[in-house]
């Protein structure tokens, strides 16, 4: 078409012909003439491109016709005076599509302005790429138009963004409806990544326990507290909030510069003392804590019926964890608990341990205890299994688990459940049992219910050897039942993954720094000390043989027992030996060394009576490295900056003791945790302090365990208590 033709129509006209040749209505004059012109015949032909925006152009327009129809018809001049276009207050407008210069690639999209008959517009390209037109609505009112009655209407507008915002509404509704129809129902569980994080609260939580040996453990390992008056029978319900978090480390928490690479892991000390690279988990809990149970009588030997009742009690806990880079052991746990009760009395306890639990008396069961309180690492349990409706665990997996058909949860969304057992409890000593909702994108449940019982009696004939032997040694008489529901409130993603089972430049080697064999000797009546910076054990029994030849202690050393525990107090020399005859009798003696004229005069002395604490193995007893050795390895501040802190202290009045404990035959004390094999004895060296602080109203006691046989630290605990 002759362009000089087009330049003579106005761009109303010009729409109209874009419209009836099927191409877009959008622009100014001159580039409705340019599109015209290229759709002539001996031009190219359209391509998909332009189609489909002619296509948008006439669904533009079929919805302009619909509003023409919806038009409402010319009010009559004998119409009621309410009707009159007066009174309705309207104004004709009339409005023709203008659309602004194609905008810099950096601006968003103008708006669309629907103008009919409007004077032809050609805005000065130059004076707009330096300053875009603002978007407006331009309007005419008119009394009365040639020839033609209109009725009064609203204003009616529509922009690009208005019409976009359809389009994409749809596309966006359609494409969500694909996926989910579409999506794999199948995944595995997330890693976890540096800085992720979640917030949880605990309802409907409780603990029961019963039968006094049950009630022990828990009561002998806060005691000095509220808890040495239950007996039989507790009772406690839990509510609070919680968080877990995997920490992200700076290069200022590493040791090593090459560990680096591994941004967002620490540098830790591990049970021997050497630094190794791990990545750091934080567990928190605020809980609110109502207690009862039963008391003892006035006796103090008999519990009674009487109630017990503690409400309205707070427990604020943090627990952080350091799992190894390369094989994601638990290379050290700290955990710091505040207890106060209804009358503001405040117990405070803080633990390290190395990969064991430092609690007595439950052994490998004790970590069963803290399944409740920490929410399940997904990826760590199940690994790179395909988790999907209908997934479910091996036959030959303790765990038995099956994974359940996703739902939609209220609070949580598109959520799988899965159900969890543990076979070898159940068949032994009760059961643990947990329902968990599983988000795919999160590392942990976003909803977690466990359910454990605890109770030797519930052995079954399906119980293995192994697992019996371990029930009945580490499993004390009674029942412990809890149960626990916790929710996600909230949760954040981290950065990077964590390089499990990753090697670096500084990991140590199994053999490094750590003594061998060649270093380990057999006990004689008592194990090797061979210290000379103090008293000695070979001093000490050698005195107690020439100067107390007829005392039991000589006699059962002479007999061929031994001493199966000593400890050596830093304050006076004084030394504390518990000894056992090849008959099975024990008794203890305290001698205090005279350096001067090396005499050592008893102090006091007794049998142990009923209540022996040991039995003659001698043969269970293993070979140990020296006593000296290792005190002086336990007290490096280079390896245990904690230890050191507080054994070398200015006080005269803290009380400090260091010694050693074997255990042979049966098993039922916190060294038991060393051994791995239930037949052989263990050899604990051991540190105690205690003392008061300056200003009276705390009383402090700290003890530290280390395996005599290997240097490896078991861990340490510090108890704190309001002074009396």
């Amino acid at each position: 078409m002759d362009s000089e033709v087009l330049e003579s129509k106005k761009v109303s006209e010009l729409k109209i012909l874009c419209k009836e040749m099927g191409l877009r209505v959008t622009g100014n004059k001159s580039e409705l003439i340019e599109r015209i012109q290229q759709s002539s015949p001996s031009s190219k032909p359209v391509n998909k491109d332009t189609a489909m925006d002619a296509d948008i152009d006439n669904a533009i327009d079929r919805l302009l016709d619909r509003h023409d129809r919806r038009k409402p018809k010319p009010v009559p001049k004998d119409a009621p005076e309410a009707l009159q276009p007066s009174v309705v207050e309207a104004e004709l407008i009339e409005a023709e599509l203008i659309e602004a210069e194609e905008p810099e690639k950096e601006e968003s999209a103008k708006e669309l302005i629907l103008i009919d008959d409007e004077p032809d517009i050609e805005p000065d390209r130059e004076k707009q790429d330096r300053k875009p037109l603002k978007k407006k609505v331009e309007k005419k009112a008119k009394k009365k138009a040639k020839n033609e009655s209109t009725s009064p209407t609203r204003p009616f507008r529509i922009t690009r963004l208005q019409v976009a915002a359809g389009f994409a509404a749809a596309l966006i509704l359609s494409a969500t409806l694909w996926v989910f129809l579409q999506r794999d129902s199948s995944f595995t569980a997330q890693q976890a990544r540096y800085g992720d994080s979640i917030e949880f609260s605990i309802q409907q939580t409780s603990i029961n326990i019963e039968g006094d040996d049950m009630v022990a453990i828990l009561r002998d390992a806060i005691s000095p507290s509220a808890f040495d008056q239950v007996c039989s029978e507790i009772d406690v319900d839990i509510s609070g909030m919680g968080s877990l978090s995997v920490a992200r480390g700076t290069d200022l928490d590493t040791v090593f510069p090459s560990d680096t690479e591994h941004r967002g892991a620490y540098s830790v000390y591990d049970a021997y003392g050497r630094v190794s690279l791990a990545a750091k988990q934080s567990l928190n809990h605020e809980l609110d804590v109502d207690l009862q149970g039963k008391t003892w009588r006035e006796n103090g030997i008999e519990c009674s019926n009487a109630g017990w009742s503690y409400p309205e009690n707070k427990l604020s806990m943090t627990t952080e964890s350091w799992r190894h880079i390369s094989d994601r052991d638990v290379i050290r746990t700290e955990t710091d608990l505040e207890f106060t009760d209804s009358d503001g009395e405040s117990t405070h306890v803080g633990a390290t341990t190395f990969g064991t639990s430092i609690l007595p008396g439950l052994g490998s069961i004790a970590p069963l205890l803290s399944i409740p309180l920490l929410p399940m690492d997904l990826q760590e349990f199940f690994g790179d299994t395909v988790l999907e409706e209908g997934a479910s665990s091996s036959e030959d997996e303790s765990w038995t688990w099956n994974v359940k058909k996703e739902r939609n949860d209220p609070i949580h969304g598109y959520v799988y459940p899965i159900s969890i057992s543990n076979d070898e409890i159940e068949a032994c000593f009760g059961y643990l049992r947990m329902d968990i909702l599983v988000d795919p994108d999160i590392p942990w449940p976003v909803q977690q219910t466990a359910d454990i019982r605890l109770d030797k009696s519930l052995t079954t004939s399906q119980c293995s050897v192994f697992a019996s032997a371990v029930s009945d040694a580490a499993l004390p008489e009674g029942r412990l039942d809890m149960r626990m529901d916790m929710t996600v409130t909230s949760s954040s993603m981290g950065g990077n993954e964590i390089d499990w089972y990753d090697e670096y430049d500084s990991e140590p080697s199994p053999g490094d720094d750590r003594p061998t064999s060649a270093g380990k000797q057999d006990w004689a009546s008592h194990m090797p000390d061979e210290s000379d910076s103090r008293t000695s054990l070979e001093q000490i029994t050698t005195c107690l043989r020439a100067s107390h030849p007829i005392s039991d202690a000589a006699k059962a050393l002479d007999g061929g027992g031994y001493i199966w525990e000593a400890s050596y107090s830093l304050n006076n020399e004084d030394w504390n030996l518990s000894w056992v005859d090849i008959e099975d009798q024990s008794g203890w003696i305290i001698l205090d060394w005279e350096l001067n004229d090396e005499s050592c005069p008893i102090v006091d002395s007794g049998d142990w009576g009923n209540d022996n604490p040991a039995s003659w193995d001698k043969s269970a007893i293993p070979s140990t490295l020296t006593l000296d050795y290792l005190e002086n390895r336990l007290l490096n501040e280079n390896r245990y900056e904690e230890v050191n802190e507080v054994m070398i202290s200015d006080s005269p009045e803290e009380l400090q003791y260091l010694g050693y404990r074997a255990v042979s035959g049966e098993i039922d004390d916190i060294s038991d945790l060393l051994s791995s094999e239930l037949s052989t004895g263990v050899v604990t060296v051991v540190l105690h302090s205690e003392w008061t602080s300056p200003d009276r109203t705390r009383d402090y006691t700290f003890d530290v365990a280390m395996d005599a046989t290997t240097s490896r630290v078991i861990g340490w605990i510090q108890i704190s208590t309001s002074s009396e």
